[in-house]
């Protein structure tokens, strides 16, 4: 079955395949066979979300001087094949105008088929961090996957796959940014640390337009999560003393020998104050009103 050679790549499948004419081809064979190109259809289990024209081009100039070395890999589903691994070579010959390609034909379940297009694209370095992110993702959801079995699987560990993973959380525009190249993995697992969106996003066109490193980006990102200091009450301004109340203080003061001051609280009433320093000053004051001071 597939599952013996998943994570080998496609040389160790192809090594158990020998040339036939299509006309011995049986269901359950896995040979090399000519088909149509016409019959083959996508996967739907393909990671890869862009496929970019000028490396199709350069593919198909090189199919066209050397032949292709390598056939597709596809199965038989109803009346036509679905492809599990070679749609660049698939796009190229269909440049070239060919009508029939070299194929591999053998016999996967859905699972084995995401497995290897997926093991396929990783050992070939074609996959975006999002794409590789989201054939995650479809393992685990579809197939019901476990992150640790995944990762044994691709030959990677088991967190590394949760924060490729992760990064399918990114806020819409983030997430063009890292697809774009405008920012990096490392740069988007910091920006995670932002959960609202729209924080996000603005931390993000911060850090492109600064052109900030990882380092960078963790202090601003930092900054921004730190709580808001609350705003410091402002004492509240004294009440407005009564005409006539200012000369009264002036009064009392240059009786007294000190700074006093009148407070109004509510509407009728209020505070007098008369500071003084020391026992020997209270003691002044005391007798002034009269009192007697008591050690």
């Amino acid at each position: 079955m597939a599952r013996q050679v998943l994570g080998k790549g496609l040389g160790a499948l192809l090594q158990q395949n020998e040339t036939v004419s299509a006309s011995t081809f049986a269901a359950d064979d896995k040979r090399v066979i000519l088909a149509k190109t016409e019959e083959i259809r996508t996967s739907p289990f393909q990671p890869r979300r862009r496929f970019r024209k000028e490396q199709i081009d350069e593919l198909a100039a090189s199919i066209k001087e050397r032949g292709l070395v390598q056939p597709l890999v596809v199965r038989r589903v109803e009346d036509h094949f679905e492809l599990i691994a070679g749609e660049r070579r698939l796009r190229a010959v269909r440049t070239l105008g060919h009508k029939e390609v070299k194929v591999v034909v053998m016999v996967a379940t859905d699972q084995e088929v995401a497995e290897i297009t997926l093991i396929e694209n990783l050992q070939r370095e074609d996959l975006t961090p999002l794409e590789e992110a989201e054939q995650y993702r479809m393992l685990q959801t579809r197939f019901h996957m476990k992150q640790e079995t995944i990762a044994q699987h691709v030959g990677k560990s088991r967190a590394m796959v949760a924060n490729m993973v992760r990064l399918l959380d990114l806020a819409p525009e983030v997430r063009d940014m890292l697809d774009n190249e405008e920012i990096t993995v490392g740069h988007a697992k910091v920006l995670l640390q932002i959960k609202d969106d729209d924080k996000q996003s603005l931390a993000a066109r911060n850090v492109v337009r600064r052109g900030l490193t990882v380092r960078q980006t963790e202090q601003l990102v930092r900054a921004q999560n730190q709580p808001e200091q609350p705003t410091p009450k402002q004492p509240a301004a004294p009440a407005k003393l009564p005409a006539g109340y200012e000369k009264i203080c002036k009064e009392l003061s240059d009786s007294l020998g000190t700074a006093v001051t009148i407070t109004p609280r509510g509407r009728r009433g209020g505070v007098i104050e008369i500071p003084y320093e020391g026992n020997a000053e209270l003691t002044r004051l005391l007798e002034i009103f009269g009192v007697a001071a008591r050690p």
